[in-house]
């Protein structure tokens, strides 16, 4: 298969990769010890690697969805703190670029538009990292790409779990927990800030106790942000903030129906939010959500009801969302994004796993139907009726969040 026409962003050692890890052999890269009598990939062995010297820069593969982004957020934290005289540039998406260099942990954002431009933008950040000369590299991200993306730039240290068959391509592999080990997936990419804390000063290193610590996610919203959500609705009809507060409504989820609380329960649910408590209720969501916004929009009689479904960036999000009084939504990256804010939060969980992925912040809300025996079950389609999102009732909801919103009347 010719390279140009690879356009998956996860990748295997199949075709044009195979050509450009034969054609690399000769770098002074050196691949792991040799692992292919071994299965699965999670039992991959390392010797203990001898420390860095010194870590002048330091390059991070970040995480590709919204919400996996603000999960890594703790474990920058905490590669800052053990690096605090390094250079840090992480490598995300564009989506979430801002959303991260907001935060002050990295020193650089490198935009990566692999689903845009193809083998060609990866092979351009290839030679951009081996150009930029990077001591040590940190993988939140486990496609086996980004592995190969850092053995091919020639950083010396690469840290990273030794999923998708890529351990050979790392020198320090971290063996996955395995899946009957349940914790949330803020622990593992601070496990991997561990490990690459062996290469810090002494005082940089991450000990188990610190690691063990509330990971909660921090974002704080700027007055520019600020800024453009109020630009927002006020161009859209909506509010007048000095009068009227905001609940914002999340009703999609990107590339998973099964996470989605049904639409006509989000309609009744913005009508008694809204006569309830006078709020002005706002819809978000992608481009590809705005047709479902908008039939909640339609099937909602509140009167004061905006659809920003697909005319949000990063910073107009943020905006709306450290704007309002409470966000309720489906188990998706806003969620995420408003509990790192510190905004009360409920999130809607059904097939997806909350003791893994639940939103962290102060003022979070898990609502789950009671006595599903498939719930949890991890499908992106329910092949039966949806009872994990169809037992939960508006009531149920709407009692979550009143307490939130009690000071509105």
């Amino acid at each position: 298969m010719p390279c140009e026409a690879v356009s998956d962003t996860t990748l295997s050692i199949t075709g044009c990769w195979t050509t450009i890890i034969e054609s690399s052999m000769s770098t002074s890269t050196q691949l792991g010890p040799d692992t292919s009598a071994k299965s699965p990939d999670s039992s991959v062995k390392r010797e203990p690697a001898t420390p860095l010297k010194r870590v002048t820069k330091i390059v991070v593969r970040g995480a590709n969805w919204l919400g996996d982004t603000v999960m890594t957020l703790p474990a920058l934290n905490l590669l800052r703190q053990s690096f605090p005289d390094s250079e840090i540039s992480i490598i995300t998406q564009p989506g979430t670029a801002s959303l991260v260099a907001s935060t002050g942990y990295v020193d650089h954002v490198l935009k990566y538009h692999r689903k845009e431009r193809g083998i060609r933008e990866f092979l351009a950040m290839r030679n951009r990292l081996s150009k930029e000369k990077f001591d040590l590299a940190v993988l939140f991200q486990n496609a086996f790409e980004a592995a190969l993306l850092v053995f091919l730039a020639g950083i010396p240290r690469r840290i990273g779990f030794s999923a998708q068959n890529r351990g050979f391509l790392l020198d320090r592999a971290v063996t996955p927990r395995p899946p009957e080990q349940i914790r949330h997936q803020v622990f593992d990419y601070i496990e991997l800030a561990r490990v690459a804390s062996a290469d810090a000063p002494e005082n940089g290193k991450i000990s188990i106790a610190t690691s063990l610590a509330p990971p909660i996610p921090v974002l704080r919203a700027s007055e520019a942000d600020r800024i453009a959500a109020t630009a927002l609705l006020t161009e859209t009809g909506g509010q007048n903030q000095a009068k009227r507060s905001i609940i914002t409504l999340n009703a999609g989820a990107t590339n998973s129906e099964a996470k989605c609380w049904p639409e006509e329960k989000y309609a009744e649910l913005a009508n008694r939010l809204s006569e309830e408590f006078g709020a002005h209720i706002v819809l978000i969501g992608n481009a590809a959500e705005r047709p479902l916004a908008q039939r909640i929009a339609s099937a909602a009689s509140a009167g004061r009801i905006s659809n920003l479904a697909g005319m949000t960036d990063m910073q107009t999000l943020i905006g709306i969302l450290d704007s309002s009084s409470v966000v309720i939504g489906n188990d998706t990256g806003p969620a995420h994004v408003s509990a790192a804010l510190g905004k009360p939060t409920i999130t809607i969980f059904g097939p997806t796993n909350e003791f893994e992925t639940a939103p962290l912040g102060p003022k979070t809300t898990i609502v789950r139907a009671e006595n599903i025996e498939c719930q949890r079950c991890m499908l992106r389609t329910c092949p039966i009726d949806h009872r994990c999102m169809e037992r939960i009732s508006v009531d149920r909801v709407f009692n979550v969040a009143r307490p939130f919103l009690a000071g509105l009347r």
